[in-house]
């Protein structure tokens, strides 16, 4: 992290604008955040806050390159600056969005900005948990209004509701149609907090979180994909620590229900998963958020009260964690173009699965 640190700019006055990105930077606040807690050491919690800022001024404003310049939300210096989440946050690629009118190209889009849903999600967290570690209602706030803005992604057809995957810079146009796995899932937990955190905010809530949910139910959210499996058992981590005696979360958020889809995909993919081999074969990234979210629920096992979860079947999976984590670790696997070139993402995915095992309840 304090690499990651250096290498992003974060520790000096000049800004990069181009080492901004939201997937990476809302697991780094958490982190951040983690470390802070689990060393004893403010300096951390300062630099999580520094980055929390650092995100807003570049990714709440237009690409360096696009012809569009200012905040997204088209408001003023004073009022964009406490509002800056209110019209969502770009992803931060290297490349301007694709402009309108051209055809798509499926190679290259993966290098163009825009808006992804499932970004605004990861983001949300971390808002939640500078409100947390500071008792500061601004950034509460701040994670409310980024997921109200996510109603923009949400279409209708033929009566039935979807989400798209990528949108422009301003959510005017879909730049990617299709809807990611995990979406309306994540967009109901995030607003289901979003209303504890924020009540003031329900009227303009509580409409989403219904479209959110009846797009949940029913679904089985069972994947083998390692990341989308990291994500699942984060998810089981929050709605857990959100179930409590007079609390009602929506059927499709149930806890009980998600750990169970998360433990069918954790059986699956053990069995396909091959340890050692070549580092080219492998994607940092996608292991360490599994290890993440391992490392994250087993270790707030201990924290929580009888009668919950039965999490006791996590102890057969949590050697994998170990050798995702030792593996990515070793420093020539570190030389590898599957880690150089994803470098700032492994490394502080990699960074969180180590410190969820000290300080889990950051990433809850």
């Amino acid at each position: 992290m304090d690499q990651f640190v250096q290498r992003t700019g974060l520790a000096c006055t000049t800004v990069d604008l181009n080492r901004r990105y939201l997937w990476t930077d809302a697991f780094a606040v958490q982190t951040l955040f983690g470390l802070a807690d689990a060393l004893d050491e403010p300096g951390y919690h300062e630099l999580a806050l520094k980055l929390v800022d650092r995100v807003h001024e570049t990714l709440g404003k237009y690409h360096p390159d696009d012809k569009r310049q200012g905040w997204i939300n088209g408001l003023r210096e004073t009022e964009a600056v406490n509002h800056p989440t209110i019209d969502g946050l770009r992803i931060g690629k290297a490349l301007p969005e694709r402009p309108e009118g051209e055809p798509p190209d499926e190679q290259l889009e993966w290098q163009r900005d825009g808006q992804y849903f499932h970004y605004h999600t990861r983001w949300f967290n971390a808002l939640l948990e500078a409100a947390h570690a500071t008792g500061e209602q601004k950034y509460a706030c701040w994670a409310a209004e980024l997921i109200c803005s996510g109603r923009k992604f949400i279409y209708r057809h033929h009566g039935r509701l979807g989400m798209y995957w990528k949108m422009s810079t301003d959510l005017s146009r879909p730049l990617v149609t299709s809807m990611g796995a995990h979406d309306p899932l994540e967009g109901l937990i995030c607003t289901v907090a979003a209303l504890n955190a924020v009540p003031s905010m329900e009227q303009e809530l509580r409409p989403l979180m219904q479209d959110f949910e009846k797009m949940c139910s029913g679904q089985d959210w069972t994947t083998t994909d390692a990341l989308g499996i990291g994500g699942l058992l984060l998810a089981s981590l929050r709605v857990g620590l959100m179930a409590a005696p007079g609390v009602t979360l929506p059927s499709p958020a149930d806890p009980e229900t998600l750990w169970a889809d998360s433990l069918r995909s954790l059986q699956v993919y053990a069995q396909q998963h091959v340890a050692g081999g070549s580092p080219e074969g492998r994607l940092g990234f996608r292991e360490c958020g599994l290890a993440l979210g391992l490392r994250a629920l087993h270790s707030a096992k201990s924290l929580r009260e009888e009668g919950e979860l039965n999490l006791e079947p996590l102890d057969h999976f949590i050697s994998l964690a170990t050798e995702i984590q030792d593996f990515w670790l070793a420093p020539q696997n570190q030389r590898a173009s599957t880690w150089t070139g994803h470098l700032d993402i492994n490394a502080v995915t990699l960074a969180a699965s180590l410190v969820a095992a000290e300080a889990p309840l950051v990433f809850g």
